[in-house]
């Protein structure tokens, strides 16, 4: 298996002074090897190639050792040396920034930003792009890829599902895309609630198309450190193409399978399946991908986020500030009021889907790399060298192998993987601990 064309940026950051070990975020990350333990003056580190960026430690970190790490400094920086930038804004942004949208665009076109995007209109063109793709003979099911963490956790660890991954770009891709058809030479930044994304934006499979991930976190961190109050920009609006109709849905589980009921394709319910949330890694892709195996599989598509609350909570965002059953209020009146505003008729919505149909599907496709080799260079222990490993903790009975979770990992054999690897010690185990306390303390209670 070759190397892949480029390593993973690194979209977490550690703070190994506040970093006291206590192994939350091995148990929060649902692919815990990319987890290093091993260093105990170093903070537990993380292999950025073994990482899918699902943001998952930051939440259950409570330490703050866990930093989201994003482009909003090298952007603003880049609009303060006058550089020529487009931002495409994401549908999460709305109802992070409810009723200030307008005035967020005015600030950022005084900040020198040329142009804004909505990115609600890419997710339009994904959809019919996901119908197309259907109409050629595209291979079922697909899984949707809006969401980087996803795409990164098959690449690298369920490589076998690369070829059910949609062929056509995510939703800002897709902005892109027609933004550099119809302004060349533009740079380009996402106003996003996503931290993979940034990986999204290296892959050498999306040509560079966007040079900043600028996270809605970290520019209300920016506002607030400034005191800057958006009620005093101008209200201003998107640049084109032309208004989205439920695309504005698509930062929200189950957005693209409202978006894509419109075109009334003939599919039973059962063949549209919408998941999110950490069950995508612990049951779901596994499910998905024996019923492929075994031949049986009807699920045509698969509408697929990382984040449980969807993007509108997603690891860009600051994720307590309001509560989901709030966020899906706000994003309802907007569609609402979008809708009658702008698709009152079908002769409205018919525009739209002409639009769309003009563009050339070959322009969105995307495609994608086996990354296991970093996965699969982890050694995996043989019966014996788990009995060994095992000693080494003094789990020398069947009832010391407790698989506490302790450790992070919920199984003895699990950690004893990471044992194995060099990123975990022995020593840490709690059977070990509790071992070493009992015959020191001679507490035999």
């Amino acid at each position: 298996m070759s190397e892949p064309q480029y390593k993973l940026p690194a979209v977490i950051g550690i703070d190994k002074e506040k970093c006291t070990q206590c192994h939350l975020c091995i148990a929060a990350c649902p692919v815990k090897y990319c987890n290093d333990a091993s260093k105990i003056t170093e903070g537990i580190q993380v292999n950025h190639d073994l990482c899918i960026g699902c943001g998952e430690c930051i939440k259950a970190c409570t330490h703050k050792a866990r930093i989201p790490l994003d482009d909003t400094e090298e952007f603003l920086q880049a609009l303060q040396q006058h550089e020529k930038i487009g931002v495409l804004v994401a549908p999460a942004v709305d109802v992070n920034f409810p009723g200030q949208l307008p005035n967020l665009l005015g600030w950022l076109k005084s900040l020198g930003v040329t142009m804004t995007f909505d990115v609600s209109f890419g997710a339009e063109i994904t959809t019919y792009q996901y119908v197309k793709a259907l109409e050629r003979g595209a291979k079922t099911p697909i899984i949707a890829q809006p969401c980087p963490a996803v795409v990164s956790y098959i690449e690298t660890y369920r490589p076998q599902l690369i070829q059910h991954l949609a062929p056509t770009g995510s939703p800002v891709m897709d902005i892109a895309t027609w933004v550099h058809q119809h302004h060349p030479g533009m740079k380009l930044a996402f106003l996003s609630p996503c931290l993979a994304k940034k990986r999204e934006f290296m892959d050498p499979n999306t040509h560079g198309k966007i040079h900043y991930n600028v996270t809605i976190g970290k520019i209300k961190e920016y506002l607030a450190a400034q005191k800057i109050d958006l009620a005093n920009f101008p209200s201003t609006g998107f640049d084109g193409p032309m208004e989205a109709e439920r695309g504005l849905l698509f930062s929200q589980p189950g957005g693209l399978q409202e978006t894509f009921k419109r075109y009334g394709l003939p599919l039973k319910p059962h063949q549209i399946r919408r998941i999110e949330g950490k069950e995508v890694y612990d049951e779901f892709l596994d499910e998905l991908e024996k019923e492929i195996q075994k031949g049986g599989c009807e699920v045509i598509l698969v509408d697929v986020l990382n984040c449980r609350h969807g993007c509108n909570r997603g690891t860009g965002t600051i994720y307590d500030e309001r509560t989901t059953d709030d966020i899906l209020r706000l994003q309802q009146q907007r569609l609402e009021k979008h809708k009658e505003k702008y698709y009152p008729s079908p002769e409205a919505l018919a525009s739209l889907t002409k639009l769309l149909s003009a563009m050339k599907s070959q322009d969105f496709e995307r495609s994608y790399e086996d990354r296991s080799a970093a996965f699969t260079a982890l050694q995996t222990p043989t019966a014996d060298m788990i009995t060994v490993l095992h000693e080494a903790m003094g789990k020398t009975k069947p009832q010391d192998i407790k698989n506490c979770g302790a450790c992070g990992y919920f199984s003895c054999e699990a950690m004893a993987k990471a044992v194995l690897n060099d990123l975990y010690r022995p020593q840490q185990c709690h059977h070990y601990l509790e071992a070493y306390y009992r015959e020191h303390s001679g507490d035999q209670d």
